[in-house]
């Protein structure tokens, strides 16, 4: 999972000056060897530095078998407004990389 463009330039700079170096963080190169989980958690504190808030909304519906049917959906909150994926999904990591995306995008129409 990787950012493109502004925001690729602006999270090199905010990795380089933030203290994850000061706690033995890898450089970036490192970084992108980390599972998508992992570099997930540093996304969202870029994206919060930059007024760019994502959450994942977790819905669980019952179904008439008996069972549940999960779905998660991502938004995303940004200069006052919410900008929704327009699409739910079943797992947590399909969501998280959807809702990476979709920062991605906006930020790079400011």
């Amino acid at each position: 999972m990787r950012l493109t463009g502004k925001p690729e330039k602006d999270f090199f700079e905010w990795y380089r000056n933030t203290d994850f170096k000061s706690r033995n963080q890898p450089g970036l190169a490192l970084f992108y060897n980390y599972c998508d989980s992992m570099q997930y958690g540093v996304y969202l504190d870029f994206f919060d530095s930059i007024g760019i808030m994502i959450e994942l909304q977790v819905q669980v519906t019952p179904t008439m078998q008996g069972g549940f049917f999960k779905c998660i959906r991502p938004s995303i909150l940004s200069d006052g407004r919410f900008h929704n994926v327009l699409a739910s999904f079943g797992t947590r990591e399909r969501a998280r990389t959807e809702a990476i995306k979709k920062a991605n995008e906006i930020y790079n129409l400011k």
